[in-house]
């Protein structure tokens, strides 16, 4: 049988293209592109806003050049492959551009096709639960959390710092009680959707990694958190694209005051960056979160995208009341809301970050699932949401 090489090449090199024209996704993102074969081979990733990343070598395709963007596997992992003759496409690795450095992680999951959604899902490996929340006291334009919101599954709560606690699907409010651990299978959101009898302009599906009640805004003083190790990592490195974010637990004086987190560790295991001091919010409502200037995000130092952990938090004022719960979370889905009463659904399968896996942790445990909400009016009102996953 006849190979075009140069057939190969340029439709490698139109990959290439077509991902570097993307507009560019950090690691933490996890958005990349499954690149298959015309007979179901595993060919690669697009990556945006880098190119092409290769499950094999150019080698492999009868290919002697590098081809602008098209990453290959790194000498250590040819050697690897060496050592366990294990086949090229079925191992972890990290990727290199021809005299560019550059570590890429594309790990392929269990499931890859659509055909393999319908083949778990008909095989038991299907898992769907429902939410009901009863309504909260919200803010217009503002985000709030519906994790300690009372309903199905019962309010949430937290854990004292310091140390705070690891969330996982079996914490008290985890919306993902109903979903089964997979064992050693992968598991997938598929779908996730919500309908208000108030209107919602956005709500965020997120995975609780770590928490910690009790910190007060009553004092000056640098309060000591110290939060506990994740256990869940949606990215090669760990704590990158985990955010930060703020519960009041207790409503808060009114009072004008900033927060600032004075030392957390970074993705890349730095210690002692601080972030800038944020506006906090004088005479905030319960379940609301803070600070406001981002939304449900406490912006980090300059250059970091995620958070390990966090150390220490000061309040710039003592408020005459107040206590914060912190939120180490990743975000899942973004979903907008339309009006009151409708009921609206993102389907992951056929959206550009592709299928969203629900990460386990070392005991094959996935994660604890809450939502936030940013509502157009005082009241979140009776939510009913829905989740549709798979294993496999």
């Amino acid at each position: 049988m006849m190979i075009d090489v140069d057939r190969i090449a340029t439709m490698l090199a139109d990959g290439a293209r077509m991902g570097r024209s993307m507009p560019p996704a950090w690691d933490g993102a996890r958005i990349s592109v499954p690149v298959i074969g015309p007979d179901g081979q595993w060919i690669g990733r697009i990556l945006p806003g880098r190119g092409l990343s290769l499950a094999s070598d150019l080698k492999y395709f009868g290919i002697t050049r590098p081809i602008p963007f098209v990453y290959e596997r790194s000498s250590l992992e040819r050697l690897q492959d060496v050592i366990t003759r294990h086949a090229p496409i079925f191992s972890r690795r990290r990727y290199y551009h021809r005299g560019l450095t550059r570590i890429m992680d594309p790990e392929r999951g269990a499931i890859t096709t659509y055909d393999g959604i319908i083949n778990g899902r008909a095989n038991g490996k299907a898992n769907d639960v429902t939410v009901s929340k009863t309504s909260i006291t919200t803010v217009a334009q503002a985000f709030s959390s519906l994790f300690r919101a009372g309903g199905l599954p019962v309010a949430g709560t937290y854990t004292n710092i310091p140390g705070g606690a690891v969330h996982t699907r079996a914490s008290t409010g985890a919306w993902s009680i109903g979903l089964s651990n997979p064992g050693t299978d992968k598991k997938y959101l598929l779908t996730f959707g919500f309908g208000s009898a108030s209107a919602i302009d956005w709500g965020i599906l997120v995975d609780l990694l770590v928490c910690a009640g009790n910190i007060l805004a009553t004092t000056t003083s640098a309060q000591t958190v110290n939060t506990t190790a994740q256990t869940r990592q949606y990215d090669a490195t760990l704590g990158a694209g985990v955010m930060m974010t703020f519960e009041i637990t207790t409503a808060l004086s009114a009072t004008a005051h900033n927060m600032t987190v004075n030392s957390y560790t970074d993705q890349d295991g730095n210690a002692a960056s601080t972030t800038a001091a944020e506006t906090g919010l004088s005479g905030g409502i319960v379940q609301r979160l803070v600070p406001v200037g981002l939304g449900p995000f406490m912006q980090l130092a300059a250059g970091d995208f995620g958070v390990r952990s966090v150390e220490q938090y000061t309040n710039s004022a003592a408020l005459a009341a107040g206590v914060f719960a912190l939120n180490l979370y990743f975000p899942l889905a973004f979903v907008p809301g339309v009006a009151a009463n409708l009921y609206i659904e993102r389907d992951s399968t056929v959206q550009i970050d592709g299928l969203t896996e629900l990460v386990k942790d070392g005991s094959n445990v996935i994660g604890c699932l809450t939502m936030y909400v940013q509502t157009n009016g005082t009241t979140s009102g009776i939510l009913k949401a829905f989740m549709r996953t798979v294993a496999g």
